[in-house]
């Protein structure tokens, strides 16, 4: 597959990234394209394997002009600006995608996350309690807003967010790598410790980076 890998890190700027794509390449991205014509997808993928975000965001413009109503485009050229690490210009497209588009949870994801990235935490807190007047039950809508909470220094509803989403997903690692984060931080020794025993248990490499983090400072 001629896609290009994503760096995974920790960043707000690579949480977008992985957010979108997470399995690591662009196929996250066209997901999300399937009324795309196949002509168009596969200049993407082109665009994408040359790393050329400028003629990405070019491309995306001159279907937007074509179609404004396509919430799709707005995915690409969101996209686009985020590879350019240009965080205020991506969410600038998303939120018209969210416009276009307000009953796809997604597109809130992507908008608060171009917001964290860009150091807009209240506006992202804000996208992400809009999407979960979407869909109440997102593991992932809560995970992300806990993951603001935690940018802001806010650990308390930090905790609070990854509870919710660990109750609707008991298995979902992020979660519980953001709980034990978020632990760790503001002192509380014993639900770190709760963190790192579940994902040790769902054998996850998230357990590693915690500890390696929770080790940092002890």
């Amino acid at each position: 597959m001629l896609l290009v890998a994503l760096i995974a890190a920790c960043t707000p700027q690579q949480i977008l990234l992985n957010a979108m794509v997470p399995d690591g390449t662009a196929s996250m991205l066209l997901s999300h394209l399937e009324s795309v014509e196949s002509g168009n997808r596969e200049r993407i993928i082109a665009l994408e394997k040359d790393g050329d975000w400028r003629g990405l965001v070019r491309f995306a413009d001159e279907n937007i002009a074509r179609d404004p109503f396509s919430p799709e485009w707005r995915l690409v050229g969101g996209y686009a600006h985020s590879r350019l690490r240009e965080f205020p210009r991506a969410a600038d497209y998303f939120g018209e995608m969210v416009r276009l588009a307000p009953d796809d949870v997604t597109a809130y994801h992507f908008l608060a996350e171009a917001q964290r990235a860009a150091g807009d935490l209240k506006s992202a807190a804000n996208t992400l309690e809009r999407a979960l007047r979407v869909v109440r039950e997102s593991a992932l809508t809560h995970q992300l807003l806990g993951d603001v909470y935690v940018d802001a220094q806010r650990y308390p509803p930090a905790l609070t967010e990854y509870r919710r989403a660990l109750a609707i997903d008991p298995q979902f690692a992020d979660a519980w790598f953001g709980l034990g984060r978020a632990a760790w931080r503001s002192g509380r020794a014993g639900e770190l410790q709760e963190a790192l025993q579940a994902l040790e248990r769902l054998r996850s490499s998230r357990a590693g980076e915690l500890r390696a983090l929770a080790g940092a400072r002890s």
